[in-house]
């Protein structure tokens, strides 16, 4: 039986071709080496090996046969990073996500149910979301609505309300609540990464101009030291840090989301969607 080591001692000599390289490269001595090689050249039965006072090299058989031992290590490698990979996903749960609030919600009850699956999440639209669903690229999705497709199974996640941030000196700073309309034209600050807020936001407010940014520690400073409006939820982090701002409900049915943890039924590993509905 070859001896899987000793493949890689094999196919380290070929690379090298000295004894001497490929003991240092292998951090074994070259006595031991040597010994391996003619371990190896006994298991095949034919002389891999063309051996003088000074030097040693390889036959044309040993030749064919590094080569083919560095296909069947390669072939072995790949075998094992297959497994592994197909081990990892069997054990992680994979949730599409449409908004970044609702992530952590699922992500707490997830752990609850299933402690020893690894939990991965990424935000996409929601014909993403849906598509990947259906391809079982996600074990698991979260839409901003109750799905009603037959094949689908759903479960109430959270509620998250979108708020018009206002400086105190804006004209609508007294405000309860206003409609999307009230502000469409104004010049807005707009966090990129909201998920499908981003483009209802822009859908609803067409005559509006907005300063997009992608790093949270800026758009937060904006928020801090400008007098632009901008958008707030039940969720945001800088909420309590703004003393010159006041939210101010949106009317508008859209902007008040309640989020549901979706999947196929007959779902299978890591997680069985019934325990869900308990």
């Amino acid at each position: 039986m070859l001896d899987f080591y000793i493949l890689e001692q094999f196919v380290t000599y070929y690379h090298t071709g000295t004894l001497i390289e490929a003991a240092e490269q292998l951090h074994i001595s070259q006595s031991t080496l040597t010994r391996s090689m003619q371990r190896l050249e006994s298991e095949f039965g034919v002389p891999l090996f063309v051996r003088t006072k000074n030097s040693i090299t390889l036959t044309e058989a040993g030749e064919m046969a590094a080569a083919d031992a560095e296909m069947i290590l390669r072939q072995c490698d790949n075998m094992l990073h297959r497994v592994q990979d197909f081990d990892k996903k069997s054990r992680t749960i994979m949730i599409g996500a449409c908004a970044p609030v609702p992530v952590t919600y699922a992500v707490q009850r997830l752990t609850r149910l299933f402690p020893s699956a690894a939990i991965s999440s990424e935000l996409k639209g929601i014909s993403d979301l849906l598509t990947g669903l259906e391809k079982n690229s996600y074990q698991l999705v979260i839409l901003p609505y109750a799905p009603t497709e037959p094949d689908m199974l759903s479960i109430p996640l959270c509620i998250e309300h979108l708020y018009f941030y206002l400086h105190k000196k804006h004209r609508f700073a007294k405000k309860k609540s206003l409609k999307v309309s009230d502000m469409n034209g104004e010049n807005m600050l707009l966090f990129q990464d909201i998920g499908f807020w981003h483009d209802l936001v822009i859908e609803k407010m067409p005559d509006s101009r907005f300063l997009l940014q992608s790093e949270r520690y800026s758009f937060v400073e904006l928020i801090r030291n400008s007098t632009m409006p901008a958008f707030t939820t039940d969720s945001a982090p800088y909420d309590q840090s703004v003393m010159d701002r006041v939210k101010v409900a949106i009317e508008d049915e859209q902007f008040n989301v309640t989020y549901h943890l979706v999947g196929k039924k007959g779902i299978t590993a890591p997680i069985d969607f019934t325990l869900l509905l308990q």
